[in-house]
């Protein structure tokens, strides 16, 4: 019987204070998902090359040279903007995952009492059946 007396304690935790320390944690971790994968910075530096791997073109103008500095920077640009393309869709689909598992998590958490509460008077019901 004296577990009635908490009954109503255990709701209001459970709506209140556990619903918003759900809350806060999914959004804490939706941040924690986009600074893993520096979407942002990624994103600002799409077409920089990759490793900061680039050539000073010299002084003097030699065509062989020039075109020789041309292509490996070209390369690398390009070599970062593919890896750089790859890490920010992985990004984007870890947090479209972690977005809807956490929409999934506060539903659930939001039905919990209900469940329990029915599964309680079911089992009742077939016990007296």
């Amino acid at each position: 019987m004296q577990a009635i007396y908490l009954l109503p304690f255990y709701i209001k935790w459970h709506y209140t204070e556990a619903f918003r320390d759900l809350w806060r944690n999914w959004k804490s971790f939706l941040v924690f998902i986009l600074h893993l994968f520096s979407i942002k910075l990624l994103m600002k530096t799409w077409i920089s090359p990759f490793g900061r791997l680039d050539e000073g073109y010299k002084k003097t103008f030699n065509l062989e040279d020039f075109l020789e500095t041309l292509v490996v920077n070209t390369m690398m640009r390009l070599v970062g903007f593919i890896l750089r393309t790859f890490v920010i869709i992985s990004g984007i689909i870890v947090f479209a995952f972690a977005f809807a598992f956490g929409i999934s998590a506060l539903i659930l958490w939001a039905l919990a009492p209900l469940v329990v509460v029915s599964l309680f008077i079911q089992g009742l019901s077939l016990l007296f059946a």
